[in-house]
C-alpha cells in the first residue's frame, strides 16, 4: 500500500466503508469532475451517484488536501492532483515534449493555452495548459484532466477532423446533447463543421460549451498522418490578432509533431 492510498484512507475516514469501497467513491468524484467540469454538491452527488451527505463530507477533505478546489460554490479539480500526476515518470510524453513550445505561445499572446488528446473516440483530455489565473475565466475553464465531449470544442473538433473515419462514427452515434443554443446539432451539421477543419486546419468553438466562450485549435499531426493531439487557445470576446496566432499555432503544432516522431 503506498503512502498516498494510506492518507487517501485517513482523509476520507476509516468508519464509513471498508478502504477499496471508499477509494472507489472518491475515484467516482474525482472522474465525474473531470467529465463535467465545475460541479455544486447537488449536481455532484446527481451525476456520481453518491449520497450527498458523502460528497460533502469526501470532498471537504479532498478539498482541504488540494486534490479539489471549491470556487463560488461549485467543486473542481485541485492543484494538488496536477502535481500529483507531474510527479509520475512521463518521459517523451506530448504533455512534457510539448510544454516548452506552448510556453512560448503563451508568453507572445498571454491567452490561456491548452494541450489536449482523444479520450476515448468521443471526448477529449486535457494533459498540459497553461494560463493566468483570474483573468477571462469562462475561457479558462478546462484544466488539466479535464474531458470534454469533442463534438462542441475547439480542439476535439481538430482532432477527430484528421482522425481515421471511426473516430467520427463514434462521435456522431452518440446523442449530441446541446450545452447552449450555439451547439451544433445533429451529425449533418457536425459532419460540416468537421469537413471546414479539414479544409482550414483550424478548428473553432463559439459559445458551445459554456456562454461567453470562443476558442481556436490546431492539430497536431505526425508527418505519417498520426493525430497526436491538438493545441488550443482560449480567446476573449473582442479577440485580437487571430491570424497571426493560428499561423503561430500551426507551427509550434508541426515543431511538437516533428519532437514526437
Amino acid at each position: 500500500m503506498t503512502a498516498a492510498v494510506r492518507q487517501l484512507e485517513e482523509i476520507v475516514g476509516r468508519n464509513e466503508a471498508p478502504a477499496d469501497s471508499v477509494i472507489e467513491k472518491v475515484r467516482s468524484l474525482i472522474e465525474t469532475l473531470a467529465a463535467h467540469g465545475p460541479l455544486g454538491l447537488t449536481a455532484l452527488a446527481r451525476e456520481s451517484g453518491i449520497a450527498k451527505t458523502t460528497v460533502h463530507r469526501l470532498c471537504s477533505e479532498l478539498v482541504e488536501w488540494g486534490v479539489l478546489d471549491r470556487s463560488a460554490g461549485a467543486f473542481t479539480l485541485g492543484r494538488r492532483l496536477a502535481e500529483l500526476g507531474h510527479m509520475a515518470p512521463n518521459s517523451g510524453s506530448l504533455a512534457q515534449v510539448g510544454h516548452p513550445y506552448m510556453a512560448e505561445l503563451f508568453a507572445t499572446f498571454r491567452l490561456a493555452t491548452n494541450l489536449s488528446v482523444l479520450h476515448d473516440k468521443t471526448s477529449i483530455r486535457c494533459v498540459d495548459k497553461i494560463w493566468v489565473v483570474g483573468q477571462d475565466p469562462a475561457n479558462y475553464w478546462m484544466g488539466i484532466g479535464t474531458r470534454a465531449p469533442a463534438y462542441c470544442t475547439a480542439a476535439g473538433k481538430a482532432i477527430v477532423a484528421f482522425s481515421p473515419l471511426d473516430v467520427f462514427e463514434a462521435v456522431v452515434a452518440q446523442p449530441l446533447v446541446a450545452f447552449t443554443p450555439f451547439t451544433a446539432r445533429g451529425p449533418e451539421g457536425f459532419a460540416r463543421e468537421i469537413e471546414e477543419v479539414r479544409r482550414t486546419g483550424v478548428a473553432w468553438t463559439r459559445n458551445e460549451i459554456r456562454m461567453n466562450t470562443l476558442g481556436v485549435a490546431v492539430p497536431i499531426v505526425t508527418e505519417y498522418g498520426k493525430v497526436l493531439g491538438a493545441l488550443s487557445c482560449g480567446l476573449g470576446i473582442r479577440a485580437t490578432r487571430t491570424d497571426e496566432l493560428i499561423k503561430a499555432m500551426k507551427v509550434q503544432a508541426r515543431r511538437i509533431a516533428q519532437q514526437m516522431a
